[in-house]
């Protein structure tokens, strides 16, 4: 595992600051303008950019190398981050957000193909596991440097800076010869929603929540603390912790049942779990364990939609159909953040039932589907795997994607005729 410390080490540190700058975003709007509905666009150009990003990074990769290239996207974000501290203007703001989105997707798509070339299918899984505590980890923890730094000035903004500079020092002070990317197979999205249309709407919805999550839920909280940063970041911090620590219990338990009788419990769970947060106090010691199962509910939506979809492919469809689910999230992302932001800005408590709406509306077409496929024998179904939101690429260090193994290991078992 040690050629893996340099990428993950370089993408601990940069999210950190991603965690950090994510939330002070919508912060540093509250706190100035006030327009939860800016506050949405910016997110929503953020996701159209890490779009745009993840589909067209791969080629500066295979040109240059992946040490030269994690260092010119982490220039272009340390450097677009730093410019928006040195304008209010709200069209330069959403143009380098945009910027900001591409360049993080570059970063993605260079530690996600280095990882991915640099491991095989015996340690694959753990690779994933290590890059997910790596990424999700640093986030809860980037969290807590909301709150030492008056969000409304430049200081915020230079950390950041610091920081995403000094991600660069692990990987450029490694010697490793630049792995090969290879290109995975083809699975039209049209195909792939008349093979799963529940695994695409699923990872949609959960983009829809996510996105509106990462881009309002820092207001709704500053609102509900009275702008109280330490106490966003806290909140924010136990919600992200609930995402990732509840993973595993979910998938190990969505594996031993109906995987849509599990996000149909997961669908529900969320809204009685924002309809209780609604109905409590933030004061009070409940509304902590409340976020992180908040956390639980809304983070593991993604991967156990995605693992749904994974069940209805063959082995050789996986990586083209993981990458076709991606992108159904990813546009649900993109829109999300408006959507939530024009609830929270005309009904009271709009963001949580905004995300009552969606979880509860996705629950109730798993429990239509029910009505119409059968289930998918046990035997049959393919592991649950955490799977990160990021690029195209992680859906080949994704553990199932192994399709040549996995077909080999099915000949090897065959007894001789």
């Amino acid at each position: 595992m040690i050629r893996f410390v340099a990428p993950l080490s370089g993408m601990f540190i940069f999210a950190l600051a991603s965690g950090y700058l994510t939330t002070l975003i919508p912060l540093r709007i509250n706190a100035t303008d006030g327009n939860d509905f800016l506050a949405g666009l910016m997110g929503t150009a953020y996701y159209l950019g890490l779009l745009a990003g993840s589909f067209r990074s791969e080629s500066i990769v295979c040109r240059v190398g992946h040490i030269r290239s994690f260092a010119c996207f982490m220039a272009l974000l340390c450097a677009t981050v730093l410019s928006l501290a040195l304008s209010e203007n709200t069209t330069s703001w959403l143009v380098l957000r945009f910027l900001n989105g591409m360049a993080v997707a570059g970063i993605f798509v260079v530690v996600e193909s280095w990882l991915l070339c640099e491991s095989d299918s015996a340690n694959r899984g753990r690779v994933l596991s290590f890059y997910m505590v790596s990424l999700y980890g640093a986030n809860a923890i980037g969290q807590l440097f909301v709150g030492f730094l008056d969000s409304s000035s430049l200081m915020p903004f230079i950390l950041i800076g610091i920081l995403l500079s000094l991600s660069i020092f692990p990987p450029a002070m490694t010697r490793i010869p630049t792995p090969e990317i290879e290109e995975a197979s083809t699975l039209g999205f049209r195909k792939l929603f008349e093979l799963t249309p529940s695994g695409v709407l699923g990872c949609f919805a959960g983009g829809l929540v996510l996105g509106g999550l990462y881009s309002m839920l820092p207001i709704y909280l500053a609102d509900l603390s009275g702008s109280d940063d330490h106490t966003v970041a806290l909140f924010l911090a136990i919600t992200m912790i609930g995402g990732m620590a509840l993973q595993f219990p979910v998938g190990y338990l969505s594996d031993m049942i109906d995987r849509r009788k599990m996000l149909i419990l997961v669908a529900l769970a969320g809204c009685a779990i924002c309809f209780a947060l609604i109905l409590s106090s933030h004061e009070s010691w409940l509304y902590y364990p409340a976020l992180f199962l908040f956390g639980g509910a809304t983070f593991t939506l993604y991967p156990l939609a995605i693992s749904h979809g994974c069940d209805h492919m063959h082995p050789d469809d996986i990586v083209a159909g993981t990458q076709g689910l991606l992108l159904a999230y990813s546009l649900g992302a993109c829109i999300g953040p408006i959507f939530a932001s024009l609830f929270m800005s005309h009904i009271p408590e709009g963001l949580m039932l905004y995300f009552i709406t969606v979880m509860g509306v996705t629950g109730l077409f798993f429990l239509i589907r029910m009505a119409y496929r059968p289930a998918i024998y046990t035997s049959e179904e393919q592991h649950f795997i955490p799977v990160p939101r990021t690029t195209p690429i992680v859906a080949q260090i994704d553990p199932r994607s192994d399709a040549e193994e996995f077909l080999e290991s099915e000949d090897t078992a065959k007894p001789a005729s």
